[in-house]
């Protein structure tokens, strides 16, 4: 008879975007049960313990089938990576022989998406898209507004009855008319030279 082998993770090993809220789930090669032993979670960037947790908890389910899943106590961080170990007495066959264990750090390893959207400044230094997000400019320039943000974001316009008249630049969030405008000849929708553009 052999061993008990993992055929799949969920998380899958290297997986990236993950959800904090996921649990960990190990589809075995046939049926194991529970015996003894943990299920340990690093944070890779230090190798410190986010948790610890024995295999014969009520956060570990699936005893008696091929499918073990793994419920951390808590959310994990965003933005994170992360590796699982696994005792090698953990999980047995119903011969009794063991699933061999995860010992090292790169077998189940993974990394948590970034759930948290960026905070936006506007022209008026409120969030972007408030009703208090305006500018004022002089004619005959084509110069707008630099947006900014609390993280590396990439700018793009995202609608405005006016966005086809502006370029912005993905990486600075400098914003700009594509030809400067004329007071006297209104090119704004509305025609009163008031644009409207959306980021």
């Amino acid at each position: 008879m052999s061993n008990p082998t993992i055929t799949s993770f969920s998380p899958a090993d290297d997986a990236t975007a993950v959800a904090t809220t996921s649990n960990i789930v190990l589809n075995f090669s046939e049926a194991v049960d529970v015996e003894s032993g943990n299920i340990v979670i690093y944070k890779a960037s230090d190798d410190s313990v986010v948790e610890t947790i024995d295999v014969t908890s009520s956060q570990v389910t699936g005893t008696g089938s091929t499918q073990i899943t793994i419920n951390p106590s808590s959310d994990l961080a965003e933005q994170t990576e992360y590796y699982v170990q696994i005792a090698a007495t953990a999980f047995d066959d119903s011969s009794s022989n063991s699933y061999a264990g995860i010992s090292d750090t790169t077998s189940l390893s993974f990394t948590t998406v970034d759930e948290t959207s960026p905070t936006i400044n506007g022209p008026s230094g409120s969030e972007a898209g408030a009703s208090t997000s305006s500018v004022s400019i002089n004619e005959n320039g084509t110069a707008v507004n630099t947006f900014t943000a609390n993280e590396t974001v990439t700018w793009s316009l995202n609608g405005g009855a006016d966005a086809s008249l502006f370029d912005i630049n993905s990486s600075s969030g400098t914003l700009s008319f594509k030809t400067a405008p004329d007071y006297e000849n209104q090119t704004d929708t509305g025609r009163n030279n008031s644009y409207e553009v959306k980021n």
